[in-house]
């Protein structure tokens, strides 16, 4: 059998145009790769270069096994990896996410559910890139606000979450039990870092509203405190911890402010994650 090496030495012969030049990009020395190339053509049985007095170039079978030998070196690099993306696969679980909170539910269920699995997630603003990932595999599962239409999915509803507004005691609305999104038109809220879906359904849902968006929760947290700019808390965010105290939680009562959270995978994974459909929790 040909050793690789003997295949990138003359492959890199052929990219550089001379010894000098590939034995440089190969960090060995001249020597070491002519006496390389004397043990491949001893291999092959055939003469690949023309040697000529201080000169040694490709012969037309050299540029022949150049052209195979990156044949053979591409197959060999895309079986490694290959190799190495099914062994990460098989350690590590990839799931998405229309919103936090289902995250941080789910994190301490799927630990338990998958144990030695290393459990990766991402968030994002709607269902449809989500669907798009599990269609194409590059998502074990999804968090969704409705199951793809369709046959051929496994889905089951886990949790539900109710979004509020949280206004400043002096704030005109402060005294009302609920309201509704357009309520609020024309304010500035302080949003709680990323958010999913919920940042774009309120930018539908609140006319003329402008959003400070903060990169962290605890940026939100102290700007809230600090200030009467309304911001946004949800019925489950509230059991994780107290919001600032200066504060009047009133729920909205949209339709839209209601979410119920899908956990959704193709049919040809569900096997694979019946324990963690048995430990998902009713909304």
């Amino acid at each position: 059998m040909i050793e690789t090496y003997l295949l990138r030495g003359i492959a890199e012969i052929d990219r550089c145009g001379s010894f000098t030049a590939a034995a440089k990009a190969l960090h060995v020395s001249q020597p070491a790769l002519s006496r390389a190339m004397q043990k491949l053509e001893g291999e092959l049985g055939a003469a690949l270069f023309d040697r000529t007095a201080g000169r040694t170039v490709l012969a037309p079978l050299g540029r022949l096994a150049a052209e195979h030998a990156r044949l053979v070196l591409s197959a060999l690099d895309g079986l490694s990896a290959a190799v190495r993306e099914a062994d990460r696969a098989a350690r590590v679980f990839r799931y998405g996410s229309v919103a936090p909170m289902p995250v941080w539910v789910l994190a301490p269920l799927l630990a338990r559910a998958l144990p030695g699995k290393t459990v990766e997630s991402r968030l994002a603003d709607a269902d449809a890139p989500l669907v798009a990932a599990l269609e194409e595999g590059t998502l074990d599962a999804a968090v969704l606000l409705r199951p793809p239409a369709g046959g051929g999915w496994q889905s089951k509803a886990f949790l539900r979450e109710r979004l509020g507004v949280l206004l400043s005691p002096v704030h005109p609305l402060a005294r009302r039990k609920t309201l509704r999104f357009a309520d609020l038109a024309g304010e500035t809220f302080v949003l709680f870092g990323d958010s999913g879906f919920w940042i774009p359904l309120c930018r539908r849902k609140i006319p003329r509203a402008e959003f400070l968006a903060q990169g962290t929760t605890e940026a939100a947290r102290h700007i809230v405190a600090n200030s009467d700019l309304p911001g946004f808390y949800s019925d489950q965010a509230a059991r994780l911890g107290p919001y600032p105290g200066n504060r009047v939680k009133i729920p909205f009562r949209d339709p839209e402010a209601t979410a119920t959270y899908h956990f959704v995978c193709r049919a040809d994974r569900a096997g694979t994650l019946a324990q963690v459909f048995d430990a998902l929790p009713s909304p």
